[in-house]
């Protein structure tokens, strides 16, 4: 996806149980797929003990919510990355032609599970991004392309290395997907003043269902508009105490003088407050080690009751969101539990009744 000239850098591709011997068929046809297509970067569902290893280190490499790890929960027949977009386009095709659900992972921090497990028990394969990380940046035109595998800490570093001025207003943490926290909406420390990361998102391309290669033209204006936070998911946390960190965007002195006079009880100091570079406050909310640098970001470490949910948390909007997933995913290929339904989706109920 490409990002506004005002807040340079980001683009991203959007696409937008235990497994029995019965599921041995699909695990033998997409693997004969994708080998027929050439794309041989893939692990299927192990057979045996010795075969483990692999398939359970990869599936289990980016997954933040240790729950969706347990031996219990339904695992995918196959875990792809492909490594082009031409490989993407056939991974889709074969996930399809076996029957398979999708679920696309870019970072990993689907905390609901929404890119790790099919939560209704059919076979479904994982589609993992993290090959398609690469981040092109034009200082020229002061945007950047940035697949949708990469993380934001190597969108980051990519930014910073092209330029000592440039930034992008997204999240802190450097393992979170590009693709899925811009489409998420992607809020972060320049918020306030320039907007969500989906704000500054200027074109994207999009691999449709039926493995269309579409940019903002392509797909339209509705479907631009929804995959730029219409699939957002909501993350929450409690605790008994808290730390908090303040970021402000100027000198020192000012916010030292604001500080003071707004909250004086606080007692803050100017060996409290630390001038900083962009990158580097990336680097200091990151959660990483101190001492770490700006490389250290670029490790990995049924409808009507949809409507019911949709509509009070999408508000006026879920009408339209239906409208854009009906244009280009009529068939609900791309979906999850917590998905935006078709309108074919809304029909079938009636559809099924009266045939």
């Amino acid at each position: 996806m490409a990002i506004s000239p005002r807040n340079p850098f980001a683009q991203f591709f959007s696409f937008m149980c235990f497994l029995l011997p019965s599921l041995a068929e699909p695990t033998d046809k997409i693997t004969s797929c994708l080998t027929l297509h050439n794309i041989s970067n893939f692990t299927t569902y192990p057979n045996t003990e010795n075969d483990s290893a692999s398939y359970y280190k990869l599936l289990n490499f980016s997954i933040q919510n240790l729950r969706f790890a347990e031996p219990t929960v339904p695992k995918p027949i196959a875990i792809i990355l492909p490594g082009s977009v031409e490989q993407l386009i056939n991974t889709v095709f074969c996930s399809r032609e076996v029957f398979l659900a999708i679920r696309v992972r870019c970072g990993g921090h689907s905390y609901e599970g929404t890119s790790s497990v099919a939560a209704d028990g059919a076979p479904f394969v994982i589609i993992d991004m993290m090959n398609l990380n690469r981040v092109s940046v034009d200082l020229e035109t002061e945007t950047a392309w940035v697949e949708g595998g990469a993380t934001l800490g190597e969108t980051y570093h990519a930014i910073a290395k092209a330029s000592r001025v440039h930034g992008f207003p997204a999240g802190s943490c450097p393992t979170v997907g590009a693709g899925g926290h811009i489409a998420g909406g992607g809020f972060g420390l320049l918020s306030r003043k320039y907007g969500l990361a989906a704000d500054n998102v200027v074109d994207a391309l999009l691999v449709d269902a039926n493995g269309r290669l579409l940019d903002r033209q392509g797909m339209g204006e509705d479907v631009f508009w929804a995959i730029r936070g219409g699939e957002a998911k909501t993350i929450g946390t409690t605790g008994i105490s808290a730390t908090f960190k303040g970021f402000y965007l100027g000198p020192r002195s000012s916010a030292l003088s604001i500080l003071d006079h707004a909250f004086p009880d606080l007692g803050i100091i100017k060996e409290d407050c630390k001038e900083m570079s962009w990158i580097e406050s990336i680097v200091f909310f990151s959660g990483l080690s101190n001492g770490s640098s700006v490389s250290d970001l670029r490790n990995r470490i049924a409808v009507e009751i949809a409507r019911d949910w949709g509509e009070k948390y999408f508000l006026n909007n879920y009408d339209r969101l239906v409208k854009a997933k009906t244009i280009i995913d009529p068939s609900n290929v791309f979906s999850n539990q917590q998905g935006i339904p078709p309108v074919s989706c809304l029909s079938q109920p009636n559809s099924t009744a009266e045939s």
